[in-house]
């Protein structure tokens, strides 16, 4: 708990369209070196919450006279802080360049701002360091001019949830007729297929892919399609679910392939009956 002569400089909100309620899980986020050593030197304190961090400090100067010394005394002009990820499921499912290591860099001097809102763009830099999945500057300039105009420094970061290509394998295990089968869903995606396969470990499937476009990967499930057999007996057409609910996306189980001049990232889904 902070003592009431602290007071919020500003706040970094973190959200993912992954996530139930958007609200981004899994991340770490520490202050870079020089941010920690201005930290311990003007009593500052960053504080973690469940969606993000603040940082708080208890000069009794104006914002534009405590930041104008910090550069004065240390040369800095920015906070500056790095995220990590504990799960590293994390570049799976959020939309990352495929294929490719870097960094994702945001910074108040880029921003969108909507109803209030300030939107950190971000900027993917090819680097790796180690395990670094982004970095956040804050600039000192941008915190007096929003303390001027008496605006509050709330920033926003917008993750998004990974868009694939779905793909069902379908295993006849059970080897019992099942007629003609088609994939059907109450939404508008549809699948074309079946195509016959032979999969690496040589069994024979039944391929069906989604017709056209893609579909987010998400943490709960937001579409359900079925598989449905289409049979005749004695003359008469009948059809019947054979899976209700097929399964959804595991972010682990991704296939990427060059199409034309893009890499396409597809969901690989495989069901037995």
């Amino acid at each position: 708990m902070f003592k009431s002569s602290f007071y919020k400089m500003f706040r970094v909100e973190v959200m993912h369209t992954y996530f139930v309620n958007n609200i981004c899980k899994g991340l770490v986020y520490v202050a870079s070196k020089e941010t920690k050593g201005i930290i311990k030197r003007f009593s500052l304190k960053l504080k973690v919450i469940d969606n993000g961090f603040e940082f708080y400090t208890q000069t009794e100067k104006t914002i534009e006279e405590f930041l104008n010394y910090i550069t004065l005394t240390t040369g800095e002009e920015s906070f500056n802080f790095n995220i990590t990820t504990t799960n590293q499921q994390f570049y799976h499912y959020t939309n990352l360049p495929v294929n490719q290591l870097g960094v994702i860099k945001f910074s108040s001097a880029s921003v969108e701002t909507s109803n209030k809102e300030k939107k950190l763009i971000p900027s993917f830099t090819k680097k790796q360091e180690a395990n670094i999945l982004s970095r956040v500057s804050i600039h000192f300039q941008e915190l007096v001019k929003l303390d001027k105009s008496k605006e509050l420094a709330n920033y926003k970061i917008q993750f998004k949830a990974r868009e694939t290509q779905w793909k069902y394998f379908i295993l006849n295990n059970s080897k019992q007729n099942l007629g003609e089968l088609s994939i059907t869903g109450k939404s508008e995606k549809q699948f074309k297929g079946p195509f016959d396969v032979i999969l690496q470990n040589g069994q024979k499937a039944q391929e069906f892919s989604l017709k056209e476009g893609v579909l987010p990967l998400s943490e709960v499930p937001k579409y359900q399609f079925n598989l449905i057999s289409n049979t005749k007996k004695n003359g008469e057409a009948r059809t019947r679910v054979i899976c209700k609910g097929l399964p959804t996306p595991n972010p682990n189980t991704i296939e990427i392939k060059r199409s034309e001049s893009e890499l396409v990232v597809a969901s690989l889904m495989y069901v037995y009956v």
